[in-house]
């Protein structure tokens, strides 16, 4: 660790402070924080409608919530994290990564079979335990009607012939079943491809989607530069 490096956030403010001053550590908990708070978002958001209009809507946005936003997300967390292909393990890779399955909230475990068969597991689901006190509607909304309607879209982001399927989801019976919930990743030419939906087309235009972040402040890039081979040097 170079002295300029920060630990964490105590002694006096900084005006200049910038996320490259913090060292390894500090970065791992405040991504770890950061994950989390997009579960915080979600919660709010969605709490907020459905107080006010009910399940259904809150299902239906939900579902164009993640359509719109993940296969942009998960198309920036490939470039900056040079996750490269098109098989399982890239999508793997993207979904380690991913803010939705935010890691140790969501404990997600995966096994590779090759590289056009998988399967991933949440031995525990800190979604799932949020919404089970409301009931088996509230569970089946989540983990039927929004996962099957955003899953595909998450995946084929990576390879359009790419599919996810239940093996087994909550409601949970028996009520203490682990693991939560487990899907079956599947590449196979003839699956259909999906159509981008216009929600991602829109989402695609903003500037959230297109921003271009500066170099740091010792001038390394954003995106990490590449040799003529494809290959990352600094």
């Amino acid at each position: 660790m170079t002295t300029s490096e920060r630990d964490d956030y105590s002694g006096p403010f900084d005006p200049d402070f910038r996320y490259e001053d913090l060292s390894k550590e500090a970065l791992v908990r405040l991504v770890r924080e950061y994950a989390l708070i997009v579960q915080l978002l979600d919660r709010s958001v969605f709490t907020a409608i459905g107080m006010r209009y009910g399940q259904q809507a809150v299902q239906e946005i939900a579902i164009d919530e993640w359509r719109g936003a993940s296969p942009i997300y998960g198309e920036r967390l490939r470039r900056i994290l040079n996750i490269e292909g098109d098989d399982v393990e890239a999508i793997f890779k993207v979904l380690q990564v991913d803010p939705g399955f935010a890691q140790h909230y969501m404990d997600v475990r995966y096994e590779v079979v090759d590289e056009h068969h998988g399967f991933f597991e949440l031995a525990s689901c800190g979604a799932l335990l949020d919404v089970e006190p409301y009931g088996p509607k509230a569970v089946t909304s989540m983990c039927h009607h929004i996962e099957d309607g955003t899953f595909d879209y998450t995946a084929q982001a990576v390879n359009p012939k790419a599919r996810i399927r239940p093996v087994h989801r909550p409601p949970r019976k028996p009520a203490d079943r682990v693991p939560h919930c487990r899907w079956e990743v599947v590449i196979d030419d003839t699956t259909e491809t999906l159509p981008e939906p216009d929600v991602t087309a829109i989402v695609r235009a903003t500037t959230a989607a297109t921003y271009e972040f500066p170099p740091m402040r010792d001038g390394t890039p954003h995106l990490p530069e590449r040799d003529g081979s494809g290959s990352l040097h600094d």
